[in-house]
């Protein structure tokens, strides 16, 4: 059918009239083409009466069938674009379109395919009443918290939990932002490398390491009760350890978010207010907070959202505190195996989420928050004002001592025979991981440990960029560009952020382990899984730097000739340096560290870290676990600093003087 199109303009009406029908009807007959056959054959009687019984296993579609979906989809927005959507802008126009395409092959089908199951009756019909049933259960709703702490509905419990953490990973992450670049303090990159720890260790490893810091019979415990006499208690177990556990967890990935922002203000605005006499705290309360909106709002986002979805922190430190994602892992992997179940309370989850995401909105409002426009900018950042920077350093040393002294019992325990038992130095557990041996064969690695680390080390490389990109790509078309459902757009991007990762593992399973689409049990799925649970990392990061950005620099280089595509590379992405690095830094380290998802989706061939350190938990190895989770911490910590290397710094005006100006 395009053919009969080749050498017409694309001002002619029947151009892109015949490329519109060609995608539709494409992407239509594959789809009927891959739901009409299933494993076993036709997917309905009236096709095999029709066409007769096909015989054997049948498999799904594979390379062939995503070029052709691909040609379809350029044929599709080829004529949108030519119809003039988006003034003809067909690079934007395409974007949507990727963007649309693959959020719902990857995120959207997955996820309703599971949620459809809170509606099935034991017959396989669907039914309101079975999910009204689920939906309305005292143990997710009730309101006994008088009777005890922690005796809320889950559902209370995991909203509460959430908004703590939400507000305190924010305080936190601004807290440490200022610190590197409003402060005249001398170790600034060395409590940047700091704050980054957290987010690249196994979240039930620092679980552990509170429990033999807190726990019962834990040093500081045994210490305290002997130096005051005080009788130990659980008092870990519960929200108190959950909140310390997610906050020291989520606190980096708000400083991922707020750095960006705090660098981007402009410093010419700040030093406007101080040219009409306002003082540093007047420049800060009036002039720098205000234009950090977007980043909060993000960063809150954020947290709150990884507060939702965790269940690593909860299994190991919930105690009595049970929350909607360990109730959600129970429901799948417990005996009772209720798949409905499961899927209602991950509704209400999703629900939090959705609530937080337009409450976020309605914050900000319409607002502008540019502050870096085509003028140049040679200002430089004023220092906090005393009466800021006196707090605001000591929260950050104080928070920084607590995080060191959590890495070296994390350190110490991969060094000792059985950490709080028998305390003897060694280093057995490093041999038995990543033993290497030269023979004449050349070398070997016989540590037990080295597949899984290979293979997580492929899996993350590959997986880090793509999920950048998706995420960048995103953020620019939900700042820069006006569309129709831009609102479901932007919702459809947020969704597999606010599943968690238990809900996406099974949903996967369930939705690609027959046809159209099979990846059940390769590395494919694996990459997948990481690039869409971890793209909205980089669109919300895109967005709150994006929002920063005067649109006036799209419509100069597009005044100059430049089409879309450039401006977007060559305008654009270089001034989103610390957006880049954000969402590199985040979706590497959490394609190493991931637990919920790669739990269901690891197979023989395709081992991940994490699995493996949480067989060796299981076996009571933990000197082995801790081991293998400290030489990841270590070859994620040089990762980092090779992606800010490579990404660089967006550099605006004289940054680099800003600390060492008295001002």
């Amino acid at each position: 059918m395009p053919l009969f199109v080749l050498n017409r303009p694309k001002s002619d009406p029947l151009y892109a009239k015949i490329l519109i029908l060609t995608g539709v009807i494409g992407f239509s007959w594959l789809i009927i083409q891959g739901f009409s056959i299933g494993i076993r054959g036709w997917n309905y009687d009236w096709l095999t009466a029709l066409f007769g019984k096909l015989d054997g296993r049948q498999f799904g579609m594979g390379y062939g069938g995503l070029f052709l979906a691909s040609s379809f989809l350029f044929l599709l927005t080829q004529g949108i674009a030519a119809r003039g959507a988006i003034n003809g802008d067909v690079f934007v126009v395409s974007a949507i379109g990727f963007v649309i395409a693959i959020v719902g092959a990857f995120v959207f089908f997955p996820i309703v395919n599971m949620l459809m199951s809170a509606f099935i009756t034991e017959d396989g019909s669907y039914s309101f009443m079975v999910f009204a049933g689920k939906f309305f259960d005292d143990r997710l709703w009730g309101l006994s918290c008088l009777s005890g702490p922690g005796r809320c509905g889950v559902a209370w419990n995991s909203l509460f939990l959430a908004v703590c953490v939400g507000f305190l990973t924010t305080i936190l992450g601004l807290t440490f932002a200022l610190v590197v670049t409003r402060s005249g303090f001398k170790y600034r990159r060395a409590v940047r490398a700091l704050t980054i720890l957290p987010i690249i260790t196994p979240p039930f490893v620092i679980g552990l390491a509170l429990i033999l810091m807190f726990g019962l019979s834990g040093a500081v415990t045994e210490f305290l009760s002997e130096l005051f006499g005080l009788q130990p208690t659980r008092w870990l177990y519960g929200l108190p350890g959950v909140m310390i556990a997610q906050v020291l967890a989520y606190t980096p990935i708000a400083f991922l978010v707020l750095i960006g922002v705090v660098e981007g203000v402009s410093p010419s605005m700040e030093e406007a207010a101080q040219t009409l006499r306002a003082s540093r705290w007047q420049v800060f309360r009036t002039v720098s907070l205000p234009l950090m909106r977007p980043g909060l709002a993000n960063a809150f986002l954020l947290g709150f959202i990884e507060s939702m979805a965790d269940f690593g922190n909860p299994l190991i430190l919930g105690g009595n505190y049970d929350v909607l994602s360990t109730e959600i892992f129970f429901a799948i992997v417990g005996a009772q195996y209720d798949q409905g179940r499961a899927a209602v309370l991950a509704i209400v989850l999703l629900g939090f989420t959705l609530t937080a995401f337009y409450a976020q909105r309605k914050w900000l409002g319409k607002k502008s928050y540019t502050t870096v426009s085509g003028k140049g900018d040679s200002g430089v950042h004023p220092l906090m004002p005393r009466g800021l920077a006196i707090p605001v350093l000591a929260i950050a040393a104080l928070w920084s001592a607590f995080t060191l002294i959590i890495y070296g019992m994390i350190i110490y325990g991969s060094l000792v025979k059985l950490w709080g038992v028998d305390n003897t130095l060694t280093i057995k557990h490093y041999v038995t991981a990543f033993s290497v041996r030269i023979t004449d064969k050349g070398w070997q690695w016989t540590g037990s440990a080295w597949d899984s680390f290979w293979t997580t080390i492929q899996i993350a490389t590959i997986a880090a960029p793509l999920t950048a990109a998706v995420g960048l790509i995103t953020a620019y078309l939900l700042t820069r560009q006006n569309f129709r459902g831009k609102n479901a757009f932007e919702f459809g991007t947020m969704l597999s952020f606010a599943i968690p990762g238990t809900v996406i593992g099974v949903s996967y399973i369930l939705a690609f382990n027959v046809p159209p689409i099979e990846l059940t049990g390769t590395g494919v799925i694996l990459v997948i899984s990481f690039v869409f649970r971890n793209m909205p990392v980089g669109v919300r990061a895109g967005i709150a730097s994006m929002s920063q950005l005067d649109k006036s620099l799209d419509e100069s280089s597009l005044t100059l000739g430049a089409n879309s595509w450039q401006t977007f590379r060559k305008v654009i992405l270089p001034l989103l340096k610390p957006a880049i690095l954000a969402a590199l830094v985040y979706s590497f380290v959490r394609a190493m560290t991931a637990i919920s998802a790669v739990i269901f989706l690891v197979s023989a061939k395709y081992d991940m870290a994490t699995s493996y350190i949480i067989g060796r938990v299981e076996n009571n190895d933990y000197g082995l676990a801790i081991a293998y989770s400290t030489t990841l911490i270590f070859v994620m910590l040089s990762a980092v600093g090779i992606l800010q290397l490579l990404v660089g710094r967006t550099k605006i005006g004289r940054r680099g003087s800003a600390a060492k100006d008295k001002l």
